[in-house]
């Protein structure tokens, strides 16, 4: 299947109220954190609720997110998950590749790349996804925001 042109390709939309509470999941535990009341926590679970049922949603349509090669370099990749939220599979021009979602053992981003033993270049703004295999599959998003988003969702 051939790729529409780049202005056509639906991107992952972070909902604009998303915040980064805490921008590492290596931070020292309790730090940055504040405790909420019940009302606070309801509408705070709520909030997360409504975010993962948009990101499914858009993730059942298709999206695309910039996968990282072992050199660096980015490729449109097209993402899509199978109704039963099992399988997400991984379009590149005409490769497809499945990820049984239940295979995925960690999900990285931030600081916690630098723990990874990969030869491919990541920065700040990758999240790696690390299958039960050790294959790994990476993406880089345009800032922090969009990279905690999704790896708050995958998660």
């Amino acid at each position: 299947m051939e790729l529409p042109p780049a202005g056509e390709r639906k991107s992952l939309q972070v909902p604009p109220d998303f915040s980064i509470r805490s921008v590492d999941s290596t931070a020292s535990p309790g730090a940055g954190y504040i405790s909420l009341s019940e009302e606070q926590k309801a509408r705070e679970m709520s909030k997360l609720q409504h975010m993962i049922r948009d990101f499914v949603m858009e993730f059942l349509q298709g999206v695309f997110l910039d996968a990282v090669l072992e050199d660096g370099s980015l490729v449109p990749c097209r993402c899509v998950m199978d109704s039963k939220l099992s399988i997400l599979m991984l379009q590149v021009h005409s490769t497809t590749r499945t990820v049984d979602l239940t295979s995925i053992q960690e999900i990285c981003s931030g600081g916690e790349l630098k723990d990874l033993q990969v030869t491919t270049p990541l920065d700040e703004n990758c999240v790696t996804l690390v299958m039960a295999d050790d294959q790994c599959v990476s993406f880089k998003f345009a800032d922090r925001q969009a990279r905690e988003h999704f790896a708050t969702c995958m998660k």
